[in-house]
């Protein structure tokens, strides 16, 4: 009817005052295809979608296993019929051939490699997939099949449809490849439950919670897998949801941990006038790596599985941004010798390097400027005042230098270098003392406490 893609509605009413029309829904369509396209799997593991409604299903070495190709297209077409869905297939040795047959010949299309090019003398121009623009052009040549273009020179014929329509018509006869990319299903990690009588307590939540973690560490066992993240939906009478997650740092198909760490989340649960229906999905899942237990060690890997018990918990109390871990840094300045990151997300191991010099327990994020008791140059100080207080300070180690960095500006140490004390003062208290100097004048800090 000369209508093309992308033309207002306004236009094509004009044009055809009866056409019918329906609003476009691109996300259920492609909701929808991407049903078809786990259901297609069934008849091959090679399934693609392509651009629109198309979908491409490679089945070469599977047909045999239906009773052979056509045996395999009614089937096909019947059941997607049973479906309620109006399809066209093609089956040709090319993508690009398979195509056209489908949206151009007949409802059902079986074209071996030897009679393709008889097959294919009919059928129109758009049946290459050539641009809009390059189907109207030959159209208006009077080119309106795609006989009437195999016939001319291949060098006239690249100057009216370009080198984009040649490379059309060569993957329609297969003289070229045309890459498909083939999806990768993965396994719907998701168990739910409805419940034709409300829940209306929490402590029934609790407990058809524990069914589905439970049915769904049976299907995570065999692969081997755990729970990372999980989601939960609560869905109410009153058609309201209620969503929490939990995350884990190392998958677990432990159920009394992951029953635990759901029922924090329950104590302030509202049910309203009940729950009706509840859905756990597995968002992030990771293989279960087995560690051996030695004679040696066995305190050690108790001690790990309760600090990430203990992780665990804290961060879904807490949320996992405010559960920070300490970890190595390779640096000799004090301040960079270690760096934050979340404890639930922990990096690749890394052991931290024992140092020959004593670092003390406790760093100050900025280190505090001491006033001294009496001038003494460049010697160590007897007396400082520290917190409002004069202190008596009796020296333990040092001094120990530390250079900064050469190649960072980094204003904290534009001063040079520093030399480290370790002192004692009257009441008890371990400082981390140093002194630096600018040549004309000397400061002393406390950069650290110990214990």
């Amino acid at each position: 009817m000369g209508f093309a893609p992308g033309m207002s509605l306004t236009d094509v009413r004009a044009a055809s005052p009866d056409m019918l029309y329906y609003d476009a829904d691109p996300m259920q369509d492609g909701k929808c295809l991407r049903g078809l396209l786990r259901w297609a799997s069934r008849f091959t593991p090679k399934v693609a979608r392509g651009d629109g409604q198309n979908l491409y299903l490679d089945i070469a070495g599977a047909s045999h296993l239906f009773g052979g190709e056509r045996a395999l297209l009614e089937k096909i077409q019947s059941q997607l019929q049973a479906f309620g869905f109006t399809a066209r297939l093609g089956l040709a040795d090319s993508k690009a051939a398979a195509w056209g047959f489908a949206h151009y010949g007949k409802t059902q299309s079986n074209i071996v490699a030897d009679t393709l090019r008889e097959a294919a003398k009919n059928l129109p121009v758009e049946a290459l997939q050539l641009s809009h623009a390059s189907a109207a052009f030959c159209r208006r040549l009077g080119l309106k099949t795609i006989d009437a273009l195999r016939v001319l020179p291949r060098a006239t014929l690249a100057n009216r449809i370009g080198l984009e329509g040649m490379k059309r018509i060569d993957q329609f006869f297969g003289e070229e490849a045309e890459v498909t990319r083939f999806a990768r299903h993965k396994e719907r990690l998701v168990e739910e439950q409805q419940f034709p009588d409300p829940l209306a307590t929490s402590a029934g939540v609790e407990m058809a919670l524990e069914d589905l973690l439970e049915r769904l560490c049976q299907r995570l066992a065999p692969m081997q897998r755990g729970f990372r993240k999980a989601h939960l939906r609560l869905e109410r009478v009153d058609h309201d949801t209620i969503d929490f997650t939990i995350q884990l740092v190392r998958p677990s198909i432990n159920l009394p941990m992951l029953k635990r760490l759901f029922s924090h989340h329950f104590e302030q649960l509202d049910v309203g006038f009940g729950i009706e229906r509840m859905i756990l999905k597995a968002e992030q899942t990771a293989p279960i790596l087995a560690r051996q237990m030695g004679l040696d060690n066995g305190d050690e890997q108790s001690n790990g599985e309760r600090l990430d018990g203990l992780i665990n918990r804290l961060s879904n109390m807490f949320g996992h941004q405010y559960v920070q871990r300490f970890t190595p840094a390779d640096s000799h300045i004090p301040e960079r010798a270690f760096s934050r990151e979340f404890a639930l997300y922990p990096s690749q191991p890394q052991g931290w390097t024992i140092s020959l010099s004593k670092r003390p327990l406790r760093l100050l994020k900025k280190p505090v400027s001491v006033l001294l008791g009496d001038d003494i140059g460049t010697d160590m100080p007897e007396t400082v005042f520290w917190q409002n207080e004069e202190c008596h300070l009796t020296p333990l180690t040092g001094p120990e230098r530390i250079e900064p960095d050469w190649w960072r500006d980094d204003s904290d140490w534009r001063n040079g270098t520093r030399d480290y004390w370790w002192v004692k003062t009257d009441f008890g208290a371990l400082l981390w003392l140093y002194r630096v100097s600018d040549g004309r004048k000397t400061q002393w800090f406390v950069h650290g406490l110990g214990s």
